[in-house]
Order: C-alpha cells, then sequence, then structure tokens
C-alpha cells in the first residue's frame, strides 16, 4: 500500500509540473516596437558556404512590428533600399511573416524574445549573393528593442 500511495504521489507531482508549461508563446504586445539587427545574416540555401552578414558590411535592418502588421526594411551598401511589409503572428516559438509587398509567401522563424532582445532563426527570404541574382537564403537575426 506504501508503495502505491508514494507511486500516486510521484505521478501527481510530474503530471502537475508539466501542467505549469505554457502552451502559449509571449503576448502579442511583447513584440510591438522598432527592432534594429545587430546581426542580419543570409546564408545561401544552395551552397550554405555562401552567406552574409549585412550589418558587419555597414548596411541596417529594421523591423517595426505592430499589433498584426509589420514592416522590414534592409539598407545594404550599394543597394537600393528594399522595403517589404505583410503581417505577423506568434505561437510559442515560432513568428511567421506573411508578405503583402517586398516577398511572397511566408517567412518562419524560430524566435527568442528575452527582454528587448529578440533572435530570429532558419526564416527562409530571398538575396542578391551576386548583384541582380537573388536565390533563396536561410536568414538569422538578433535585433534589439529601439
Amino acid at each position: 500500500m506504501r508503495t502505491k500511495t508514494i507511486l500516486i504521489i510521484a505521478v501527481a507531482a510530474f503530471l502537475g509540473a508539466t501542467g505549469c508549461k505554457s502552451t502559449t508563446g509571449p503576448e502579442e504586445d511583447e513584440f510591438v516596437g522598432t527592432w534594429n539587427a545587430t546581426k542580419a545574416e543570409f546564408v545561401s540555401d544552395a551552397n550554405p558556404a555562401t552567406s552574409v552578414d549585412i550589418i558587419t558590411q555597414g548596411g541596417t535592418l529594421a523591423l517595426v512590428l505592430n499589433a498584426s502588421t509589420f514592416t522590414m526594411t534592409i539598407k545594404e551598401s550599394g543597394k537600393p533600399d528594399w522595403v517589404g511589409n505583410g503581417t505577423w503572428s506568434n505561437s510559442i516559438d515560432t513568428m511567421t511573416f506573411t508578405w503583402s509587398s517586398g516577398m511572397s509567401g511566408e517567412s518562419q522563424f524560430d524566435f527568442i524574445l528575452s527582454g528587448s532582445r529578440l533572435t530570429l532563426e532558419g526564416g527562409h527570404m530571398s538575396h542578391d549573393f551576386v548583384p541582380g541574382n537573388f536565390e533563396e537564403a536561410i536568414v538569422n537575426l538578433i535585433l534589439v528593442r529601439q
């Protein structure tokens, strides 16, 4: 009987602990604001040895998140400014950007939000590693809230 009681207590403690885990991600208002990239790495999907961090090359990337819409502005040396926008949503650890302009389809990133730092990894976007020749790239961003 004592073993059965201990087992029941252990199972109850385990279920209680797992029940405390969050099943939702951060609230949307935790993301709202202007985020500036300290890292904006584009890695060629076709050739992962080819990559560029536009920040280390003097460029900028700004992401403005409103309640459900976003605008992303990329400025790279020697290239025209690029602006894309659309809607965004988040789940437990995934952020999805649905493009209205600048690109088409969706870009889905794994994210970590820690205070004023937002890390977005593994999203797919286009980038011209060779000027004028756009190709699929995997994007990794580290952003800080302005």
